[in-house]
């Protein structure tokens, strides 16, 4: 789905003794491309009281494909004596079911073999993943139109004629943004409820066009 809008304009003076001809007229079109979040963001912490390192932390981890660097945060505390390690680990959507499958397990089994580690879980929201974000692309004969619409007015009202396109000038691709999560996870598995919040991306294009008398 789009959504545009336009951007207040500017004139290009002329200097003096200039023609008209060297009037500008810029309109900056924008629209925005609603894409729907396809991976969950989870939350995990691994909690012990004893001392571990960040390796003995992710190394339970790492058949959820979570290392050392999927670090987000770590604390500690003082009583009772604790230290946590915080991770997050995105995942499709399609797969939902799945992974939480596997967090649960590993939930269960995290304590054996007297390591003395436990794990705790959420899902802390929803997101574009980047490949779905780079599949995107903007339109720039449907920004053209938009500000050529804009632009034509704008022109009959100050009573010149609309001439040719001087220049055209893309702004980056904007990224989606994470979306907060209709999702309630507990350790029960299938106690969830995927949210179907929609995350824009923004594309935006100044065009600038000839004015003349």
């Amino acid at each position: 789905m789009w959504k545009f809008s336009l951007s207040a304009l500017y004139f290009l003076a002329a200097p003096a003794f200039g023609q008209f001809e060297s009037h500008a007229l810029s309109i900056t079109a924008t629209r925005s491309i609603y894409v729907q979040p396809d991976q969950a963001v989870f939350g995990l912490s691994v909690s012990s009281s004893a001392i571990t390192t960040l390796e003995q932390a992710a190394a339970p981890l790492s058949g959820l494909g979570i290392t050392s660097a999927n670090l987000s945060g770590e604390g500690s505390s003082v009583v009772p004596p604790s230290f946590q390690w915080s991770f997050t680990l995105d995942a499709p959507l399609s797969s939902l079911t799945a992974t939480i499958g596997s967090i649960v397990k590993l939930q269960q089994t995290i304590g054996q073999n007297n390591s003395g580690l436990t794990l705790t879980f959420s899902v802390n929201g929803t997101e574009v993943s980047p490949q779905l974000q780079q599949a995107q692309s903007c339109s720039n004969s449907d920004l053209i139109a938009d500000a050529t619409a804009q632009a034509q007015k704008l022109a009959t009202a100050a009573g010149l004629a609309l001439g040719p396109i001087r220049s055209l000038s893309n702004a980056p691709l904007a990224q989606a943004y994470a979306v907060p999560s209709l999702v309630v996870v507990t350790s029960r598995l299938g106690d969830f409820a995927p949210g179907s919040f929609s995350s824009p991306l923004t594309c935006s294009l100044t065009v600038q066009f000839q004015l003349q008398p």
